[in-house]
């Protein structure tokens, strides 16, 4: 029996923290997760994709507006957010092609494309009045220790935490 739940919790952890399958849109990438060639972040009319010819690119309304400029440099690339809140194209041979350098101390970030179509990674806050009053526009995130990443205050971007998973969710909820 105790195999049996050992089993059953190893394999919703693996399923839980899997990298978003293809026919599912998500708007964020969290620490440790990564885009393989072809997948993307959706948000309304806005996408950022790796492509195949390892480009990482932001299209909204099928236009393009902000690239990596990194077409043709590798093949089967990924992009992947890292652990110290570095965002990184890698190629198949695990080189580091683009970087956002943002790189820090290890932590829980997140990165998001935000319902006003700019592409931010949030992270492990440094300090803080913790002076925001309801309805501010501002956007709180938070770490914790647990490996759950948390956020406040923004009518944009609304967290529903679930274990070890945020789920960013969009509406006045």
């Amino acid at each position: 029996m105790i195999k049996v739940l050992l089993l059953c919790a190893a394999s919703l952890s693996v399923l839980l923290l899997a990298t978003p399958a293809s026919g599912q849109s998500y708007n964020h990438l969290l620490s440790g997760e990564r885009l393989n060639a072809g997948q993307s972040l959706i948000q309304g009319s806005a996408q950022l994709i790796i492509q195949d010819d390892c480009n990482l690119v932001l299209y909204i309304y099928g236009a393009a507006r902000w690239a990596s400029s990194t077409g043709g440099l590798a093949s089967g690339c990924y992009l992947a957010m890292q652990t110290d809140g570095n965002l990184v194209v890698y190629d198949y041979g695990n080189r580091a092609i683009w970087a956002s350098n943002t790189g820090r101390e290890n932590g829980n970030y997140i990165l998001i494309l935000q319902k006003d179509y700019n592409v931010v990674i949030y992270g492990n806050p440094i300090w803080a009045t913790e002076t925001s009053y309801s309805g501010s526009a501002v956007v709180v995130i938070a770490a914790a220790r647990n490996g759950t990443v948390g956020a406040s205050g923004a009518e944009q971007n609304k967290v529903k935490e679930m274990g070890k998973i945020v789920q960013v969710v969009q509406g006045d909820a």
